[in-house]
This record gives structure tokens, C-alpha cells and sequence, in this order.
């Protein structure tokens, strides 16, 4: 028989009749009480070195399985609520997007040219994103820029993604941001620029800021959107004499990856990288395509030579080291767009579902919802409970002991 009654306002229940099988678990429970008194005055008395354990095997039956039986006749009249209900909820996101803006990225490898597939993978997060949620634009070359802090406003996280270009030809030679690609001095940038930020937000005046711990958090992590090439560590001087200069600097530059690698892990600050190019990549030559020799760049001979001997390429190894070492995990996930029909919208999907942590929030129902499902995991919660509870070697007791 279906019935449906009022029970606590807003719950209701499709098999009310069933109800009255808590009958059962209410009688266990008189005889588990009155099991508990007789043990206690018949057992005998404690001698030296012994000891009666805390949770046995009455207490078992009446601290966890009748409970749990409780909970299961409750899930299986069926309930649904309606109103105010309280539900476990996905939280809110906190996203940083760097998006490399160094000349490498201006390769055609993919049509129309990194950049523009870049912008458009970033474009994938529009559906992934809900009320609540923040986002934050950073782009960078040689140097980094702040373009936008963590915001709510997503129309204008996406108008500033839109606008992000290379500089025309009359300042493409002055700005050094699109010149090599400075990946410790821009993630440095990022995580300092985010301490500024919340200490802001938590009250802290411009002169204290100082002061301020940066504490972790989870919901929170930058995603980087580059081909990953690193043109300083992949530089290779052609003068004898350099060799020793450069590979100085070039330990003291990973020296500084790994200290920033630290501040990120100590702020729960994950990396997760979008890799866009090919593996065979392009000379460096081909991007000064557009631009005038000896007005746009260099005219001397040597740059050009040099230019025309080096390749720029996807660098799946670089990326892939700088996320880890944050601690991020997206082993199985196909991260890199390596052709123009290519994308990351699954992956994008998988990392901001997994950075969002469950809360529990009071939710307006207009039609009922079925909550026999959390009445069920209560009762397996309470025999997995009583199960962990009670002492190992009294699973492996004989009766006959």
C-alpha cells in the first residue's frame, strides 16, 4: 500500500506503513539494555592485569547495528523532502589562468597560431563556471602581467582573455614581456599577487601586509596555457666562453623553480597545464613574420642566423614537471591541443569539478527529492563504525575459548 504522510514539516514518506518495523530494532534495543545490566552484574570480578574491553560484542549490537537497522527501515519507506533541505553541494572554485604571451606562441604549427587556440581552450570554461565562482588572468613572456585579479565578474575575465594580442609593429621591439618565456619569475609573481590580494580582503592595510600568513587553500589553482617552451634553460651559446655563465644561471633559475614550487605546495596552490603546439614545432625565424627587419628587430646578420637555427616545439616534459612539482595529478587525461580539431574541454571539465570541495548547504526545493540514499549511507556508517570499533583479535576468537 502507498501512502504518503507529513513527517518533521518537510519530509515525507512513500511507504509510511513500513514505519512500523522500527518496532524491531526498538525491541532489540530494550533487550540489548537489559543484556548490558545482567552482564555487568554477573560478570565476574576484575582480577589483577585483566581488563573488560570497551566496545565487545553486546555493546556492538546496541551502539551500532540497532542504529543502523533504524536508518535502514527509514530508507526503505522511502522518504523525500520538499522546502529548506540541507544537501551536500559541490563549493566554489578559485581560478587563475596564465596564459603565455611570449613570441613563441605567435607559431602557426596550429592554425590560426598557438595564441589564438590557447584563447579559445581558455573560452571552454565558460560552462564549467557557476555563481561563486572566481577567476583571475595573468598573462606573461620574459615578464608577467597582472591583467585581472581573482574576481566574480566572468563576463569580464572572458572580454580580457578576448583582448590579450601581440603588440603591433611599432612596439613589438620594445616590450621584452614576448621575448624568452621567465616561468619562475611569473609563477613568483602569481602566488605573491594572490597573498596581496587576500590579505586585502582580510582587512590588512597596505603598510601590514607583511604581517599577513597566507594559509591553504584547496579550492584554488592556476591553470597555465603554453607550449612550455622555456627558451632560457633550452638556450645553447654558441662562444666557448659563455658555457660556464650560462649554466650558472641556468641552476640558479631551477634553484628558483623549486623554492616557488615550495610556496605553492605550502598554500595548496596546484598547477594544471594545457599544453598547446607540436612536437616538431617551427624555427624561431618564422615568427618575426609580419614585422620589419631592422626597424621591428635586429638587422644584423647574427640574430637571424640565430633565430633560423633554433626550433620552438611543444614541451610536454616542461609543463608536465612544473604541475607535479605542485603536487597536481592528471595522469590519464589528455592535456595538450596538438591540431587544430584538438581541445582539453573533458580535461578542463575533470580539473575544475575535482578542485571543487563538497559542502553541506540549505537548499530551497520546490518538487521533492528522494534522501533515502543518505539515510542509507548513515546506517552503513554506523556498522562500518561498529566494525572499526570493535578490538581485532575478538574477530579471530573461537567460541570455544
Amino acid at each position: 500500500m502507498e501512502s504518503a504522510i507529513d513527517i518533521w514539516g518537510n519530509i515525507n514518506f512513500r511507504e509510511s506503513l513500513i514505519l512500523y518495523l522500527i518496532v524491531i530494532p526498538a525491541v532489540l534495543f530494550i533487550a540489548w539494555l537489559l543484556a548490558v545490566l545482567v552482564q555487568r552484574v554477573s560478570r565476574p570480578e576484575q582480577t589483577y592485569g585483566s581488563r573488560y574491553p570497551f566496545i565487545g560484542r553486546i555493546k556492538l549490537w546496541g551502539l551500532f547495528v540497532v542504529p543502523a537497522l533504524v536508518f535502514m527501515v527509514v530508507a526503505l519507506a522511502g522518504p523525500s523532502g520538499f522546502g529548506d533541505m540541507i544537501k551536500p553541494l559541490r563549493g566554489n572554485v578559485e581560478i587563475v589562468v596564465l596564459l603565455d604571451n611570449s613570441i613563441s606562441m605567435k607559431a602557426a604549427d596550429i592554425r590560426p597560431s598557438r595564441l589564438e587556440i590557447a584563447k579559445k581552450e581558455i573560452l571552454r570554461l565558460e560552462p564549467l563556471l557557476k555563481d561563486g565562482d572566481k577567476v583571475g588572468l595573468f598573462t606573461f613572456g620574459k615578464t608577467s602581467r597582472r591583467n585581472l585579479f581573482l574576481t566574480r565578474d566572468l563576463g569580464v575575465f572572458f572580454e580580457q582573455v578576448s583582448a590579450v594580442n601581440f603588440p603591433k609593429s611599432e612596439g613589438f621591439y620594445g616590450d621584452e614581456t614576448i621575448f624568452d618565456s621567465d616561468f619562475a619569475t611569473t609563477l613568483e609573481h602569481i602566488f605573491q599577487s594572490l597573498d596581496r590580494q587576500d590579505a586585502s580582503s582580510e582587512g590588512y592595510a597596505r603598510d601590514q601586509r607583511y604581517l599577513y600568513r597566507p594559509g591553504v587553500k584547496t579550492n584554488r589553482m592556476v591553470l597555465i596555457f603554453s607550449d612550455g617552451d622555456d627558451q632560457f634553460l633550452n638556450y645553447a651559446p654558441i662562444r666557448p666562453e659563455d658555457i660556464l655563465a650560462v649554466a650558472e644561471e641556468k641552476a640558479e633559475y631551477k634553484k628558483k623553480l623549486a623554492d616557488v614550487a615550495d610556496e605553492y605546495r605550502k598554500r595548496g596552490l596546484k598547477i594544471y597545464p594545457v599544453g598547446v603546439g607540436t612536437r616538431s614545432g617551427v624555427d624561431w625565424f618564422s615568427l618575426l613574420e609580419g614585422y620589419r627587419r631592422g626597424i621591428d628587430y635586429p638587422g644584423y646578420a647574427d640574430f637571424e642566423e640565430e633565430w633560423r637555427r633554433q626550433i620552438t616545439r611543444l614541451d610536454r616534459n616542461n609543463l608536465s614537471s612544473l604541475a607535479k612539482s605542485t603536487g597536481a595529478v592528471f595522469s590519464g587525461h589528455d592535456w595538450t591541443v596538438e591540431n587544430a580539431q584538438g581541445n582539453v574541454g573533458s580535461y578542463l571539465e575533470y580539473v575544475v569539478s575535482s578542485n571543487r570541495r563538497p559542502i553541506l548547504e540549505l537548499v530551497a526545493e520546490e518538487e521533492e527529492s528522494p534522501i533515502w540514499q543518505y539515510c542509507l549511507l548513515v546506517a552503513v556508517g554506523f556498522l562500518v563504525l561498529g566494525i572499526a570499533t570493535y578490538p581485532f583479535r575478538g574477530y579471530l576468537r573461537s567460541e570455544d575459548e
